[in-house]
């Protein structure tokens, strides 16, 4: 991309290059009258950057815009001896200008004869001389302007320097004047201390003569006053140890009663401490025969008891094992006649079914087999029933006897109790069923109320986690808070303190100023 552009009063080509390879673009501006080059160069992430804010220019695919509008705002910044290429926060001045193609240029495109390729030739040769001459003159322009801006550049350098001379030389008659000042402000103070010292020496022998004689009268009064506090200290000194010899007599006689009664408290302590050891020996041999003793009669209650179940054991096997016999005789009988039944039933069937159909024509005639007939005694050819009528029943039951009678009411009672026990037995069972589907009904409930209080103590718990990682969070902002605070409090105590350094410096430098003034008119004054 290209356009051309004015920078300090020169023609600039502006030319930009995108290298996708490398993501970056390159801002290159060429001086067609000096051939300067200055460059500036962006990588994608900060071109993109600086149309952020432009809702125009902020598509990445609108190139040729966003190049035009650095170019508007690029300028040429002096920094120490060198120029820089910079990008200005507003457009500049000079206005870029867009290249004009001519696109009606007339080519030629017939022959063309000798004198027109002449023509031709001579006015391509015009352009290039022409277009060196303009090249050297503007050199020359520009060769002339950077002359001047050195000369004028030497010529303030050289003012500055005779300004400094200048200001060093008055600088320096000044400090000689102030040394020669101090001089004689020096000699006359070392004039006037000699005055002053003799005037004081005088008065100093003066006062050390006077002084002398009020010694001696006071060291005779002091030696007199020394003598009677010496007699005082020894009196004192004296009875003070009188006192400490009394005191130190009473000690050692309360030191001895003291450990007297020490001796007897310790000896009645020891006979006490014995009582206390028998007494503690003989609730202790008492406890453990008491141990002892109720030890070997839960043994012996133990073993009684065990005893007392084994005969009980015992009795029950004894009573229940006829009725178990009796019973199993019983279970035996009703298994034979359920055979014999199902035996019966057999028959009856077998007699009252449908004689099976044989071919009885053709070649392949078949003569049925005879089914033999099995006899079974009561029952008849005919009908196949039993003959059972009231005179035999009532026949049987005379002839039984007394023992049979007896036998089968035993029997009967012993029925009457085992089914009794099989319907206790069913009701334990169905009552230990109804129990454990109960218990699993009660687990799963357990389960399902351990669940939900599982779940509601996670979620509590989340919410606790997410309650101290609030207070933690905002713990730490206000920390933070308090950091940046105390920081930007430390920063205007730091300001403070420098304004108040700066103030002082320049209260020092008034002061500095107003004495040295008022030195110079004090001195003005003296010359006067």
């Amino acid at each position: 991309y290209q356009e051309s552009k004015v920078f300090q009063g020169q023609h600039f080509l502006c030319n930009v290059f995108d290298n996708t390879k490398g993501r970056f673009v390159t801002f290159e501006i060429y001086g067609l009258e000096t051939q300067e080059v200055f460059y500036k160069r962006y990588s994608y992430e900060d071109f993109d950057k600086e149309f952020r804010f432009n809702a125009e220019l902020m598509n990445p695919n609108r190139k040729e815009g966003r190049f035009h509008w650095v170019i508007e705002r690029l300028g040429l910044v002096q920094v120490g001896k060198q120029l820089q290429l910079e990008r200005k926060p507003e457009p500049t001045e000079e206005v870029p200008e867009l290249p004009i193609y001519e696109t009606t240029r007339k080519i030629p495109t017939g022959r063309m004869d000798l004198k027109e390729r002449q023509r031709l030739r001579e006015s391509m040769d015009m352009l290039d001389i022409k277009r060196s001459e303009n090249i050297q003159r503007k050199r020359a322009e520009t060769k002339e302007r950077f002359l001047q801006h050195v000369k004028f550049i030497k010529e303030q350098a050289e003012r500055k320097q005779r300004e400094v001379e200048e200001k060093i030389a008055e600088e320096k008659l000044l400090r000689e004047r102030r040394r020669e000042e101090e001089d004689i402000r020096e000699e006359e103070e070392r004039l006037k201390q000699l005055a002053d010292a003799k005037v004081r020496n005088r008065a100093v022998e003066v006062k050390e003569q006077r002084t002398q004689e009020q010694d001696e009268e006071e060291y005779k009064l002091l030696r007199e006053r020394w003598r009677v506090l010496d007699a005082e200290r020894e009196a004192d000194e004296k009875q003070t140890s009188e006192r400490k010899q009394a005191e130190l007599d009473a000690r050692s006689e309360a030191a001895l009663e003291a450990k007297r009664h020490l001796d007897e408290l310790q000896s009645k302590r020891e006979a006490i401490w014995q009582m206390r050891e028998s007494r503690i020996a003989r609730k202790a041999e008492a406890w453990l025969k008491h141990i002892l003793d109720t030890k070997a009669d839960k043994m012996r209650q133990a073993r009684a008891q065990i005893e007392r179940n084994q005969e009980f054991v015992r009795l029950c096997h004894n009573e229940r094992q006829p009725i178990f016999r009796e019973q199993l005789e019983r279970t035996k009988h009703r298994e034979l006649e359920q055979e014999r039944e199902k035996e019966a039933v057999a028959t009856y069937v077998e007699r009252r079914a449908l004689p099976k159909k044989f071919k009885t024509k053709g070649a392949n005639a078949v003569r049925p087999k005879a089914v033999p007939v099995k006899k079974t005694p009561g029952v008849t050819k005919a009908g196949g029933r039993k003959k059972s009528t009231k005179t035999d029943k009532q026949e049987k039951e005379e002839t039984k006897s007394e023992a049979e009678l007896e036998k089968e009411a035993e029997r009967a009672r012993t029925e009457r109790v085992l089914d009794a026990v099989e319907a206790k037995v069913r009701a334990e069972m169905e009552d230990e069923r109804r129990r454990a589907k109960l218990q699993e009904q009660r687990a799963e409930k357990i389960s399902n109320r351990e669940k939900v209080r599982f779940d509601a103590e996670v979620q509590h718990m989340r919410a606790h986690r997410e309650a101290h990682r609030q207070s933690e969070i905002k713990a730490e902002e206000a920390a933070a808070r308090r950091r940046l605070v105390a920081a930007d409090r430390e920063a205007e105590k730091a300001k403070a303190a420098e304004r108040r350094q700066q103030d002082l410096a320049r209260l020092q430098r008034v002061r500095e100023a107003n004495i040295a003034r008022r030195e110079e008119e004090r001195l003005a004054a003296l010359c006067a």
